[in-house]
């Protein structure tokens, strides 16, 4: 292990070097205080805490890289147990956190909602008469589940759609032979706009921007798989789910592999027509999820044409009824008959897919279910949970003054979060009963999630666990690891303006946290916060 000399010698000459210390293999993690599989880490009850001065240099030495040079960044280190402040750089300072975000709405989630909050997707028909016969609508009503045939749920495409086949093959052992009526998708639940505040228009085509609604299968997309063929001739496109919901519109050319990609796709806002342009070089395959429009009429839609598939016969069409039109026509369950359910996984696999994985759409699904269970009734349910994750970051002891929620993914341009309020959030979901739950859903580095292929075969590998945050000049990083002298520490990265240095941005959060998991200090910290750089 490098000594303190050593390690100090590293931090000063990191801005000029713009590199780090290489560390030990990844083998060494569990000797430098990293917790086996599934126990988080808990400090050594001897292990003395580390000395500030070093780290605020690390700190400060990371923020004034050159390739950094025009960017805000905010750095903020704590010793998990005391809440020492070790390092401090903007700490205070207002910061759009990207998908850092999503660590504020899955601990409300879990202290507001419980772990094993469910919910119920149901079919109803006003009646079913004895030849099997529907005299009306069979809706299929969305209360919010993110979980129903989302790709996250299953290893194999083919496999998505189970729970929607599930519910299909649940109305034909009913007995429904015919539905006279429409396949209506209700998505009433929520009273709510199908996107987040301060979403960017150049997002909504894509998975990541797909619109919410308390009826969302398949994550409200479609994967977009188009193959080259034969230069000058059109590339080959599928989707998945297959539906005629989605239509595509092919202007897209193969052209030879050392020409020069000019591909793209485009869908328009209020359609579901994708349309693929430009030339595709014959080496260069994509995959790519596209974004559907009006989701709850999608997944009436993809029902439909399972009811087909299994010799129902439906004589109307797919449509759907959202929280206006129910203020027009109440749907009165009590009245209907249930034929049909799934439940949810418990939210405690929503809370692992969204900050594993990083899913939007079930973050903003949390964000709805905390706006209808404790919000402001006379407010959408997307705008209520706002007022409810703020409410639990004041319990929490973050400063609520410097925060602006307005989504609960961190897709939103006008997310404001400081480093301060990220590291309380995380010091304090230590003490929360939800505490293994919450840490055991942040990715690993080197192993899962968003930090897979990041800082392997380091100190910081199968060691350090935080939620990244992404957007297209944001780079943001924060979690937990296991120092070398046994402290656990808690941090906060957030870069902003990368513009192109986003790879930079990226960089200093693996050093910061490869950097932490290397720290041996023994010297005592003192009471108080590290100084700011101004």
């Amino acid at each position: 292990m490098p000594s303190q000399a050593l390690w100090m010698r590293v931090v000063l000459g990191a801005a000029l070097a713009g590199g780090w210390l290489s560390a030990p293999p990844a083998a060494d993690a569990q000797r430098s205080g990293a917790s086996p599989k599934g126990v988080p880490p808990k400090a050594a009850a001897s292990a003395p805490p580390a000395s500030a001065a070093p780290l605020q240099a690390l700190a400060e030495s990371l923020a004034n890289r050159p390739a950094l040079q025009g960017a805000r960044i905010g750095i903020r280190v704590e010793d998990a147990e005391t809440g020492d402040a070790l390092a401090d750089v903007g700490g205070d300072k207002r910061f759009l956190p990207a998908s850092n975000m999503k660590l504020l709405t899955t601990a409300a989630a879990l202290d507001v909602l419980g772990s094993d909050f469910r919910v119920r997707t149901s079919v109803y028909v006003a009646a079913l008469d004895a030849t099997g016969v529907v005299a009306g609508d069979l809706t299929l009503v969305g209360r919010g589940d993110p979980t129903i045939s989302s790709r996250f749920n299953a290893d194999q495409k083919d496999a998505r759609l189970t729970p929607l086949e599930n519910l299909a093959d649940q109305v034909a052992a009913a007995g429904v032979k015919e539905i006279a009526g429409d396949i209506v998708g209700d998505e009433s639940y929520f009273r709510a706009p199908p996107l987040g505040d301060g979403w960017g228009w150049d997002d909504l085509q894509w998975h990541y921007g797909a619109e919410v609604s308390a009826l969302s299968v398949a994550d409200n997309h479609v994967t977009l798989t188009v193959t080259p063929t034969r230069a000058g001739e059109p590339p080959q496109a599928t989707f998945a789910p297959a539906t005629s919901y989605v239509t595509l519109r092919n202007g897209a050319m193969t052209a030879a592999s050392k020409d020069a990609d000019t591909f793209g796709i485009h869908r328009g806002l209020a359609d579901n027509e994708i349309e693929l342009y430009g030339r595709l070089p014959a080496n260069g395959g994509r995959e790519l999820g596209v974004a559907i429009h009006d989701p709850a009429r999608f997944a009436a839609h993809l029902f439909r044409e399972m009811l087909l598939r299994r010799g129902i016969v439906v004589r109307g069409g797919a449509r759907r009824a959202d929280a206006n039109f129910r203020q027009r026509q109440p749907l009165d369950a009590e009245k209907l008959r249930e034929i049909a359910f799934i439940e949810s996984p418990p939210l405690s696999a929503w809370v692992r897919t969204t900050n594993k994985i990083s899913s939007n759409l079930f973050a903003e699904l949390l964000l709805r279910h905390l706006g209808k269970a404790r919000g402001p009734a006379d407010k959408d349910a997307d705008a209520a949970g706002c007022e409810v994750v703020a409410d639990f970051m004041k319990r929490v002891g973050a400063p609520v003054a410097e925060l602006k929620i307005r989504d609960g993914s961190g897709l939103s341009r006008l997310d404001n979060v400081t480093p301060t309020a990220l590291t309380a959030l995380l010091r304090y979901m230590r003490k929360h009963p939800a505490w293994e739950i919450f840490y055991d859903s942040l990715p690993i580095a080197g192993r899962d999630g968003t930090l897979r292929s990041r800082m392997k075969g380091t100190r910081a590998a199968d060691n350090l666990r935080a939620k990244t945050g992404t957007l297209d000049d944001v780079s943001a990083l924060a979690g937990y690891v296991a120092a070398a002298n046994g402290r656990v520490l808690v941090f906060s990265f957030v870069a902003n303006h990368l513009n192109a240095a986003r790879t930079a941005g990226v960089a200093a959060g693996d050093d910061l946290g490869k950097a932490l998991a290397e720290y041996a200090a023994g010297a005592s910290v003192g009471g108080g916060r590290a100084p700011e750089r101004k």
